[in-house]
């Protein structure tokens, strides 16, 4: 495995202790040296090519780059050092990239995810009575440090065998140290003076973070601290196959939202920063804009390594007057042909599919691929002619329903008013095989989709639903559709809206997984998939944009699924569905 070492900058030279590359070597890695330049797009080559990244230590960080005045005792700094440690760890944390911060590198990871800096310890932490910055050899241990058992940290030095909050002997060469914990990091080990001497990601990223110099230490014959580097070397193994996996299969994410925001005049071809926007597109109360940050774009998709999405046209369930009606359709052609223009605006990097085979061409000339679908044949209206006018726009599904009953069926959380699908959505249903158009019945009432299935000639998708097993929710599929689906040969694409994925508390990456586990052992590996509504409320800790998704291919090769496996589950099943149906 390739591990990228950040390096000091002194006088324009470039240069690190041998004993970092070192512990690296004898952990089974291959160091890389990775110099400083403000050379962004050198630097992207650079971490594109590496599996794990250390951040090393060295001189202080320059508070006022975060908001913070200047300490007078703070003095070894070098602010280039510092734009370049943090361009490079948001690189790999946008990757997904295992990342092992010491020391300095442990401060730069809290500071670059919004927490503080304790500039100078000795005038800032007065109750300390630790010698912070040690005067004895770099691999002597100095004071203790505490471990939290319930950390990947814990698991990772692996040397406590059954007991539970034994302290483990440090280095201390250092006078800046954590001040308050970074959002969705935590603390995993103190200091006997209270000093944070470890963080990790608590959204089950591969990032972490120690105050100590374990490098010095492992060279100098503690297996523990040796632990520490072979942790991140197998953790970039595992980031290392998954790279290698998306380069040689066809991954989709089945439905994404992210037409919802064009108005506000994001340009999917480039990275989508935090904007402001009515709450009310988020779902929420209230008239003050907000923050939000699309989930979806060109290099969001390139940093999650995920080749192809479905931007659907969205349309709420309104009146169904004649005029509401016309209205609705008038406004799914709008919408296909904005997300026309935005992939047309960009197409050096992104193309449009109307098949398998146009995805595969696309990939195999290094652009993303964008489907079409539509969600909800409200904006069919009454006119039975309007599918084939969809399916010649390219619309390659149409979700039957959304949040209400139509006049195709009835809705998860409707009326009931046609007791599942209606004589008119008996013929949309026939007449989207007839044209190649995927039936997908993510929002349709249980009974509308078990109708679906006894009309449909052709396989049949929940573009972005979950199991109900595992989470009692109406737009869940339970196991029995779910048995239904796959022996007509459809897929159930699990979604990660994390109020479909758990009940009562946060769901994580774990939790996505649990569900596919479950589909599996119900019906198979054939008759999976991935609908991330993103930028429709979808999105969990640790998953919450399209660049996270390689979260899940890692979770799923620590449980033991092959490479065939999940290429089934990434894309490969709905691609046959796909075929089937377009035949």
């Amino acid at each position: 495995m390739l591990i990228g070492l950040s390096v000091n900058y002194i006088d324009g030279k470039s240069s690190l202790a041998e004993s970092y590359t070192n512990s690296v070597i004898q952990a089974g890695g291959t160091p890389v040296m990775i110099p400083v330049t403000t050379n962004r797009k050198a630097l992207e080559d650079i971490v594109s090519q590496i599996d794990g990244l250390i951040l090393t230590g060295g001189g202080d960080i320059y508070s006022p780059l975060f908001g913070e005045e200047l300490h007078p005792a703070v003095t070894d700094y070098n602010t280039d050092r510092d734009t370049y440690d943090i361009s490079l760890l948001r690189m790999a944390a946008d990757r997904q990239m295992p990342v092992l911060g010491i020391c300095r590198g442990h401060q730069v990871i809290n500071v670059t995810f919004g927490g503080t800096l304790i500039q100078d310890i000795p005038s800032q932490a007065p109750a300390s009575n630790i010698v912070h910055r040690q005067k004895a050899a770099r691999d002597i241990t100095t004071h203790t440090a505490t471990i939290n058992p319930d950390t990947i940290l814990y698991k990772a030095l692996n040397c406590f065998a059954d007991t539970e909050d034994k302290p483990i002997a440090v280095n201390s060469l250092h006078h800046q140290a954590i001040k308050d914990i970074a959002p969705s990091f935590r603390a995993t080990a103190y200091s006997p003076d209270g000093i944070v001497e470890a963080i990790e990601s608590t959204e089950g990223k591969s990032i972490i973070g120690v105050q100590w110099h374990p490098e010095n230490l492992a060279m100098a014959g503690n297996d523990a601290m040796l632990n520490l580097f072979e942790h991140l070397t197998c953790e970039a193994g595992l980031y290392s196959r998954a790279k290698a996996l998306h380069k040689n299969i066809y991954s989709i994410d089945s439905h994404v939202d992210t037409p919802l925001y064009f108005h506000y005049g994001i340009d999917i071809g480039k990275r989508n920063g935090a904007m402001k926007v009515n709450p009310k597109d988020l779902g929420a109360s209230g008239d003050t804009p907000v923050n939000y940050t699309v989930k979806v774009d060109v290099p969001k998709m390139e940093e999650g390594m995920l080749d192809a999405v479905f931007m659907v046209a969205y349309l709420y369930q309104g009146a169904r007057t004649a005029a509401a009606l016309k209205d609705a359709t008038k406004r799914a052609v709008s919408i296909i042909n904005e997300i026309k223009e935005q992939v047309n605006r960009n197409d050096k990097t992104v193309a449009l599919a109307y098949s398998v085979d146009d995805l595969k061409r696309n990939k195999a000339l290094g652009k993303r691929t964008v489907f079409i679908g539509i969600e909800n044949g409200y904006a069919l209206g009454k006119d039975i002619k309007n599918v084939e006018r969809f399916a010649k726009m390219g619309v390659r599904y149409i979700t039957l329903s959304h949040n209400g009953d139509n006049d195709i069926c009835d809705s998860n959380i409707g009326k009931g008013e046609h007791n599942g699908l209606s004589e008119f959505g008996k013929a949309v249903v026939a007449e989207m095989n007839r044209h190649g158009v995927m039936v997908d019945i993510s929002h349709t009432s249980e009974k509308t989709s078990f109708d679906v299935l006894e009309v449909s000639t052709k396989p049949i998708i929940a573009s972005h639903s979950s199991a109900k097993a595992l989470c009692n929710h109406t737009r869940n599929i339970s196991d029995s559709l779910m048995k239904a689906i796959a022996a007509k040969g459809g897929v159930v694409q699990i979604c990660l809206y994390g109020g479909f994925l758990a009940e009562g508390r946060t769901a994580t990456v774990k939790d996505a997984c649990d569900h596919i586990d479950h589909i599996v052992k119900t019906v198979g590996i054939d008759h999976v998939g991935i609908g991330s509504d993103f930028d429709g409320g979808g999105g969990i800790p640790g998953v919450s944009a399209a660049n996270e998704l390689p979260q899940i291919t890692i979770e799923l090769m620590r449980r033991g699924y092959s490479d065939a496996q999940i290429a089934k589950i990434w894309g490969g099943n709905l691609m046959r569905v796909m075929d089937i149906v377009a035949l």
